[in-house]
């Protein structure tokens, strides 16, 4: 007869086509240095002007593959409060026993920046899942967009063009296109009273680099 600790233990471990998933805060928390802690992301009302929820900035992807258990988290280290603090993005993935560490990628003095900062997209031609990450020194400068793409053997890519002064970002993806508008426009306030200009920056994803459309 299995044991219970052994069943927890198999049942936290196997993740694809099961119901149960494994605790991905807990498990990305494992791999934080001394000192560190999570970043956490956020929602935002656009109508009362006011974030709607907070939430750790870790996700399950498919990063490596199409069917690849991973898992994506942003922290900070030292923590946020400290003086030269970075930010950290980390990626992990499942080796059919644990999970390991395999990339990391770093933000020097930035913070996980405007309404889910760390998200993920996905692109056609592009096995698996793209990480974008929003990132940004403060409110005052605003933030940048990375989208980032696995290439093996190298590791993630950026593909987005060159961009900074940024407030916030969508993602809209139909018929299998994925389009970015960047803005660096301020968020509504409580009247819901239009966006100032300048207008957003559109970009379309042509299955090998980001265009500008308008």
């Amino acid at each position: 007869m299995i044991s219970m600790t052994l069943l927890l233990t198999l049942s936290g471990l196997i993740w694809q086509g099961q119901a149960v998933k494994p605790d991905i805060v807990r498990v990305a928390e494992r791999f934080l240095p001394p000192n560190a802690e999570l970043a956490e992301d956020y929602s935002f009302d656009y109508r009362r002007g006011q974030v709607s929820r907070r939430w750790p900035a870790v996700l399950a992807a498919h990063v490596l593959g199409a069917e690849s258990q991973d898992i994506v988290f942003a922290y900070y280290s030292p923590r946020v409060d400290t003086i030269g603090k970075t930010l950290f993005v980390s990626l992990l993935h499942f080796d059919g026993k644990d999970y390991e560490q395999v990339y990391e990628v770093s933000y020097r003095s930035q913070v996980l920046f405007g309404p889910e900062g760390l998200r993920l997209l996905r692109l056609s031609d592009v096995h698996g899942d793209a990480l974008a990450v929003m990132a940004g020194i403060g409110a005052a400068l605003g933030g940048h967009l990375d989208v980032l793409v696995w290439r093996d053997p190298w590791g993630w890519e950026n593909v987005f063009p060159p961009n900074g002064s940024q407030e916030y970002f969508y993602s809209l993806g139909h018929d299998g296109e994925m389009r970015i508008a960047l803005s660096a426009a301020h968020h509504p306030g409580a009247d819901n009273t239009p966006a100032p200009e300048p207008p957003p920056a559109w970009f379309r994803w042509d299955g090998k680099a980001f265009v500008k459309t308008q």
